[in-house]
């Protein structure tokens, strides 16, 4: 028997914890310099977010879960500035006029890599770094 018939699961989707201080301010840098779609899931009894998720699709289809969650699960508490994420894009040089165009400047210039693909890492508001590459 393989382990993989063996072990009896697969993993559907990996999305990283983003901590931030203020998920609203954090949702709409993502919206803003990003061009990124939000859900506050869970709010406390002030209104205040506790909960929510960021991705990259469209609301109506991310709902339906007939894609794979290529976003970041947003809880409030400490960020923890580090790496957060290696994230594949296509068109990177478009994801990159994209920010640009927003203002957003902690992001660092695509450079073709060695090994053939193109790289570049953003800073987001509240310090995390995601590497993308194509």
């Amino acid at each position: 028997m393989s382990k993989f018939a063996e072990k009896g699961y697969y993993v559907k989707e990996n999305a990283p914890i983003y901590f931030t201080e203020d998920i609203q301010n954090t949702i709409k840098w993502f919206e803003d310099v990003m061009g990124w779609y939000s859900n506050v899931v869970e709010k406390d009894d002030k209104g205040n977010a506790l909960y929510g998720v960021v991705f990259d699709i469209l609301p109506e289809i991310e709902i339906t879960h007939l894609a794979p969650f290529t976003g970041f699960q947003v809880f409030r508490g400490k960020p923890e500035h580090c790496v957060i994420s290696f994230m594949q894009v296509q068109n990177i040089d478009k994801m990159y006029a994209y920010i640009i165009s927003k203002g957003w400047d902690k992001i660092t210039k695509v450079k073709t890599q060695p090994w053939g693909g193109k790289t570049c890492s953003i800073t987001t508001i509240d310090g995390y770094i995601i590497n993308v590459f194509q």
